[in-house]
């Protein structure tokens, strides 16, 4: 059974990156059919000692990664998967290319090093792109100052979005943008909206206002602290092999959570168990009273909670109803309400929830590609009559 599941964890990767990400399909694609055929048996055996003792899906993601890691480290062994891999100066290989032999290869030649990482190792999925989920919402209630706190923070970069740039357009990087948002010195997010998004009560798309961040706290089971160049590496390590410009996007974070280390609001890492420890964990995170409205969010949180959202909306509910200030708590997460269908396979419901002068008001802003390259159905006009 358990070799089953493996090679169905493999198989729902395969589909979740077709269309995205070519090289990693394929890679989860040869992963799947390997199990499922039972052979290389040296490789399928190693593979479920491991799952073992890691999820299913989390080896899905630990496996590549530990790969890509050695591929950016310079291992000498892991040559043969470099030249497939965009990161590293490769080119994604077309059906006829040799990624099978060149992943047994290296897999045989640092399994060593690759079981040890895959063992001690945490997802880290430190997208970027997701520091969206609150800037927008933020920028379009008006708050000139907030404290902002992340659960899931992993190294706490989507903490300091709104010193990113962000693009919203209806085609490519190359299609005049709708709005823009952040303050870093070039583009670096085109985040595309895949039909009409209904931006009603915004007269000036580009005049909306950035809040000014009184303190950024980010909540996590493991912490990420980014202390060394292999730390860095670790977490470079967990982007795709072929989109290096999410690669880039993720140096950028580093150099902007690097920035502000010295500043009045520089990001603070705390361990965070969700969802019992939420309380405790915001009671002391934050400054008492609050000195402005506070931002809560989370992004891809939930599937790895044993109640799903449940647990956590209950929490977090509690709380805010005691809250002096304003509070608005914002997900990208698995829809939680049956009417809720997302539009394509494995997107997020993008929700917010806004506690404001002894009133709540829960609103669905739109769906996000998990990673925020893509939305639809963008709808702000809850937040906008705030």
């Amino acid at each position: 059974m358990l070799i089953d599941d493996l090679a169905g964890a493999f198989d729902r990767q395969q589909r979740f990156a077709a269309g995205y990400s070519p090289l990693y399909a394929h890679l989860f694609a040869i992963v799947s059919d390997w199990l499922a055929a039972g052979e290389p048996v040296e490789i399928v055996n190693w593979l479920v000692d491991l799952a073992a003792v890691r999820r299913p899906f989390d080896l899905t993601l630990l496996l590549p990664a530990a790969l890509h890691r050695e591929v950016l480290a310079g291992a000498p062994e892991a040559v043969p998967l470099a030249a497939f891999y965009p990161t590293a100066g490769g080119r994604v290989p077309d059906a006829s290319a040799p990624l099978a032999e060149a992943l047994h290869h290296v897999i045989l030649a640092r399994r060593q090093p690759l079981e040890a990482f895959i063992r001690r190792a945490n997802v880290q999925t430190n997208e970027t792109g997701r520091g969206l989920a609150w800037l927008l919402p933020a920028a379009a209630l008006g708050w000139p100052v907030v404290h902002l706190v992340e659960l899931g923070a992993s190294a706490g970069l989507n903490l300091v979005a709104e010193r990113r740039i962000y693009r919203l357009t209806r085609g490519d990087a190359a299609a005049p943008a709708l709005l823009t948002l952040g303050a870093a010195g070039r583009s670096q997010f085109n985040v595309k909206l895949l039909d009409d998004p209904d931006l009603s009560g915004l007269r000036d798309l580009t005049g909306l206002k950035l809040p000014t961040i009184l303190s950024r706290t980010g909540g996590d089971i493991h912490p990420f602290h980014l202390r060394t160049v292999e730390d860095e590496l670790t977490l470079a390590a967990f982007v795709w092999a072929d989109q290096p410009a999410r690669l880039d996007r993720l140096r950028e974070g580093i150099a902007a959570l690097r920035a502000i280390d010295d500043t009045a609001a520089p990001v603070r890492l705390r361990p965070l168990h969700l969802p019992d420890e939420l309380p405790r964990f915001l009671d002391e995170a934050l400054p008492r009273p609050p000195a402005g409205p506070i931002v809560l969010y989370n992004t891809i949180v939930t599937m790895y909670l044993p109640e799903g959202g449940t647990g956590l909306r209950r929490h977090v509910e509690a709380w805010a109803r005691r809250q002096p200030v304003p509070v608005l708590w914002l997900q990208w997460e698995p829809p939680d309400a049956a009417d809720l269908k997302p539009p394509q396979p494995d997107w997020s419901a993008w929700s917010a929830d806004l506690w404001q002068a002894g009133e709540h008001r829960r609103l669905h802003l739109g769906w996000v590609h998990p990673h925020g390259a893509s939305i639809r159905q963008l709808d702000l006009s809850g937040l906008l009559a705030s």
